[in-house]
């Protein structure tokens, strides 16, 4: 009787989006910001499209703009596979005040597939949105997160982030679920 041992490894990995990777990397949005079930699940490649074309044409003609990526390194005996698992968008963002105008860097869009949840891919992207925020020359750190999202908020304030805004509009004061709180992370 013999026995073989399978030996398995699962590595991450961190790395800014290229044009090649659109289509996974909107595969993880749609499902993300999306609830779909049996119902409408027939309008997915539709709101993928949407996603995707926003995704290529911001890749392509944004200046200061960078989407990250989580991808999964499956190794199994002989064979290796890669998949995206998560994703974040960073961009400078202008605010105009007496002052003149002041650039600052915006978190947007995290996104973890939800197999791949709790597993500390969210707060890799965060790492690296703050390490590019800092080679930029920048010292804080902006992003928004609805008031209702309890795991967005603990997943953000675990990682150093405070909140600095609850923002009421007119949206929200009709549709509550929609407030948003800013947060900012000094880095």
């Amino acid at each position: 009787m013999s026995s073989s041992i399978t030996t398995e490894s699962l590595t991450t990995s961190v790395r800014l989006a290229k044009i090649d990777d659109v289509s996974q990397v909107g595969d993880v949005l749609t499902h993300s910001f999306n609830n779909l079930n049996e119902w409408n699940l027939w309008i997915y490649p539709f709101l993928k499209m949407g996603v995707c074309e926003d995704l290529r044409h911001r890749l392509k003609h944004e200046d200061n703009y960078y989407c990250i990526l989580a991808e999964r390194h499956f190794s199994h005996s002989s064979s290796h596979h890669s998949q995206i698992v998560g994703t974040v968008e960073l961009s400078l963002r202008t605010v105009y005040n007496w002052g003149g105008r002041k650039k600052y860097p915006y978190i947007a869009n995290l996104a973890v597939s939800k197999n791949h949840r709790r597993q500390g891919v969210a707060s890799q992207l965060l790492c690296k949105c703050e390490k590019i925020a800092k080679y930029l020359g920048f010292n804080e750190l902006y992003l928004h997160v609805l008031a209702n999202n309890n795991i967005g908020q603990h997943l953000y304030l675990s990682n150093g982030y405070t909140v600095v805004q609850v923002e009421t509009d007119l949206y929200s004061l009709f549709i509550p679920s929609k407030r948003r709180l800013l947060l900012v992370k000094s880095i």
